[in-house]
């Protein structure tokens, strides 16, 4: 898609959407609430509980995880020779940088934070994957390898899980027994995600549509459990009986709804909407974090409820609306913790 027409798709999403004429969440409107449960970034600090750890200063900060001994982020410069870094922090605050790259770096995390795969273009004419496996809490590489071209979907304690989809030719999604080291074709289809303690993988099909997807249970990837060429889930809630699922595309800095849907079957539950962050993620079995901005600028996190209704966890930061109307949302300076 060109971007004179992606920006038009944008345009349509907002025109049509039931959120863009009202319903929209402001955090500077809603009642504040206590300070959310699950770690998260400030600035350059890490908030736990009653830990506060100051993380790199160095560039902007990307995404953070809970690990085994402390924390794994990453963070990237924006300068002429974009360098990214993905670096552990443990709780008194030390530091060791895991992998850095001009590339772009994947990052999953296994079940308990004791293993860290990342995984970044290698070349030149970067047409392989560099794959690497590390316990974060001593920095032991316990794997590394390359591979044809492919995107790091998730992390167990003995496997990782790739997928192949360079222009879609012979896609496939295979399991990288790193202990053993050998590999093993899952099926052939590409994942774009998985959740490995709900048993879950989702996986695009573009014969069907360009955004086209299907969620399976990832020890039974033939079986499939939903279908959307619209709503693609991100994040199951800790039992498993949630997710939340956002746009399967849409071209914007931000998104301008969630969904809470049903674990397995994917029926919309609710529905919250507004300039939102594309990371959300959940606190308990009946709560969900996300960053959002209103309409006069204001940004927080805001907390919400499986009926939709929400709270602002976080003080209110002053963030200027883009002002390119395509990139829709501007972030307060805030990273919530994947699981």
């Amino acid at each position: 898609m060109t971007l004179v027409g992606a920006v038009l798709a944008t345009l349509v999403l907002l025109t049509a959407s039931p959120s863009a004429a009202g319903g929209r969440i402001d955090p500077a409107a809603l009642p504040s609430g206590p300070a959310p449960r699950v770690a998260h970034l400030v600035h350059d600090t890490i908030r736990d509980g009653d830990l506060s750890i100051p993380a790199p200063g160095r560039g902007r900060h990307d995404s953070l995880w809970v690990v085994s001994g402390g924390y794994v982020l990453r963070d990237y410069n924006v300068g002429r020779h974009r360098l990214v870094r993905v670096v552990f922090v443990d709780v008194t605050g030390a530091r060791r940088v895991i992998a850095r790259s001009h590339q772009w770096i994947d990052v999953a995390v296994s079940p308990g934070g004791g293993r860290v795969a990342v995984a970044h273009m290698s070349g030149p004419p970067a047409q392989r994957s560099a794959i690497m496996v590390v316990e974060p809490a001593s920095g032991r590489v316990l794997a590394r390898r390359e591979v044809r071209l492919a995107t790091l979907v998730a992390a167990t304690r003995s496997r990782v899980l790739l997928a192949v989809r360079t222009r879609w030719h012979h896609p496939e999604t295979v399991w990288w027994s790193y202990e053993q080291g050998r590999t093993s074709t899952l099926l052939g289809q590409a994942a774009v995600s998985a959740d490995v303690r709900h048993d879950r993988m989702v996986l695009v099909t573009p014969r069907i549509g360009e955004f086209c997807h299907r969620v399976v249970a990832l020890s039974r990837p033939g079986r499939t459990l939903s279908r959307s060429c619209q709503r693609l889930p991100h994040a199951w809630s800790p039992d498993g009986r949630h997710a939340l699922a956002t746009w399967a595309y849409f071209d914007a800095a931000g998104t301008d709804r969630w969904w809470v849907v049903d674990g397995r079957a994917g029926v919309r539950r609710t529905r919250i909407a507004g300039r939102l962050d594309w990371n959300a993620v959940w606190e308990d079995d009946t709560h969900f974090l996300v960053a959002a901005q209103g309409d006069a600028g204001g940004a927080s996190v805001v907390r919400c409820d499986l009926d939709g209704a929400c709270e602002r966890a976080l003080e209110l930061w002053d963030t200027p609306l883009p002002t390119e109307p395509s990139l829709y949302y501007r972030s307060p300076p805030v990273v919530l913790a994947e699981r």
